[in-house]
């Protein structure tokens, strides 16, 4: 069992964390058998090799390559919703005309080129403001954060697709883990609308380890709370190990299903605890 490493991390811990995480799905997209390629993953309409094009597509985004104009047969895909979702399902379908090796060789440039251009930034820093995936201004380490998130998260799809687990105590993973405990105090706040007074503590076992405490305060915010401040007992709880916390943050499970429910134990204030599992799901 490994503790989650860190609160913080530094530059080069995020972009070596982010390019090992890419670099290990396009390694994966490369081994995997013509029929594993098109196994479906939890994301609706997607298969495994959907995924390796739709990380590509995010990183020629970000690298300012705009894709050829390309018509969509809406009707194919009744899962997508919204024009993010548009945007995004346009970006794999112009790939799926690529052979498997094509659209890893892809990913694997754009890791370079992705690379070259964060580190020719004027005065890089954590702080140096970067294009995002919503096409306006974050700093880097936010943007860090949310792609090695994103990435890791379907490089897990893709594993789970076939039948083929790991790395789930990478760096990657310790900074996904990172980036979902940190939204607790929101999730109370904002996902369950908790009332003030509330207080969550969440337990995590596994190759990644950690707790969390988060509570509600006088003016309905979600924050953090220290040792000294918490409760003997919390008004809810959540007991679950770190790939169902994990698939629960992605929105990957139906949290009304019996083995989930097994496997994420919620107690606490009934009324409250009805909503948890469903709330956890931080992914857009």
């Amino acid at each position: 069992m490994t503790a989650m490493a860190a609160e913080t991390y530094d530059l080069r811990t995020l972009l070596d964390s982010w390019e090992q995480t890419l670099r290990a799905v396009s390694m994966l997209g490369r081994v995997v058998t013509p029929e594993q390629w098109e196994a479906p993953t939890e994301c609706p309409g997607w298969s495994a090799g959907d995924v390796v094009r739709h990380l590509a597509w995010i990183e020629a985004f970000l690298a300012g390559r705009r894709d050829p104009e390309h018509e969509m047969d809406w009707s194919r895909f009744p899962h997508v919703e919204g024009d993010f979702a548009r945007m995004t399902e346009t970006g794999v379908d112009v790939r799926r005309a690529l052979s498997q090796v094509d659209a890893c060789n892809e990913l694997d440039t754009l890791i370079d080129v992705r690379l070259a251009q964060i580190m020719e930034l004027d005065d890089l820093s954590l702080e140096s403001e970067v294009m995002g995936v919503f096409g306006s201004l974050v700093p880097l380490e936010r943007l860090l954060r949310i792609r090695i998130f994103d990435s890791w998260t379907h490089l897990q799809d893709v594993r789970r697709a076939v039948a083929h687990p790991g790395d789930l105590a990478t760096p990657g993973a310790q900074v996904s883990a990172l980036q979902m405990a940190r939204s607790t105090s929101y999730v109370l706040a904002r996902s369950i609308e908790a009332p003030a007074g509330t207080t969550f503590h969440i337990t995590v076992t596994g190759p990644i380890a950690f707790e969390r405490w988060a509570g509600i305060d006088d003016d309905l915010r979600g924050v953090d709370i220290d040792g000294v401040s918490r409760p003997a007992a919390p008004t809810l709880a959540l007991d679950t190990d770190w790939e169902t916390y994990a698939r629960l943050g992605a929105g990957r499970l139906d949290v009304t299903a019996p083995d989930v429910l097994e496997r994420a134990r919620v107690t606490g204030d009934p009324e409250l605890a009805g909503r948890v599992l469903e709330s956890l799901a931080i992914t857009p």
